[in-house]
């Protein structure tokens, strides 16, 4: 038996009157009540808090709170995490497998890891944005990926009036 993708055929209008008729190959056409389910916007929202909702003393495989984390970082940073930072890195050389101590690291993530070392364009430690996203979204044996299906929503939350997306931040639980 043979499976027929459906497509979709859409106009799209250019500078200067130009018409674009794009064919676009979908998966099965869900009706309303069969959409796929993203959380905050068509499902439950279960990390509403994002990062700190996600990183919690239970954890499965224990407590992966950030200050945890970073509390074991400060000693060493296990080899597989370490190479993801190093090519999120602008200069993996400045990357030295220890994290730096930092005072209450878990007051207010990750807006605290924003505004100090990883901020956008930051040339002591990974941009923040390249960081997470290299270790939440890559790799063969990536949990972010396994568990939750790289669901982008359960980080970055839409505000339905607005339009805006924003992170969530606060201090851990």
């Amino acid at each position: 038996m043979r499976t027929i993708m459906p497509f979709r055929i859409s106009t799209i209008a250019i500078p200067a009157g130009l018409l674009l008729t794009v064919l676009a190959l979908h998966g099965p056409v869900a009706s309303a009540d069969q959409a796929r389910q993203i959380p905050g916007i068509t499902g439950k929202d279960t990390f509403p808090n994002g990062c700190i909702d996600c990183h919690t003393s239970t954890s499965k495989g224990g407590d992966t709170r950030i200050g945890t984390l970073m509390g074991k970082w400060t000693t060493a940073v296990e080899p597989a995490l370490l190479e993801k930072t190093k090519a999120a890195a602008a200069d993996p050389a400045k990357v030295k497998g220890k994290h730096p101590p930092v005072p209450r690291p878990g007051s207010n993530v990750p807006q605290s890891c924003l505004a100090a070392c990883h901020k956008k364009g930051s040339t002591i430690a990974p941009a923040f944005a390249t960081l997470i996203h290299t270790l939440h979204l890559t790799g063969a044996q990536n949990q972010f990926m396994a568990q939750f299906q790289g669901e982008c929503t359960h980080c970055h939350k839409l505000d339905a009036r607005t339009g805006a997306w924003r992170m969530p931040t606060g201090a851990e639980k």
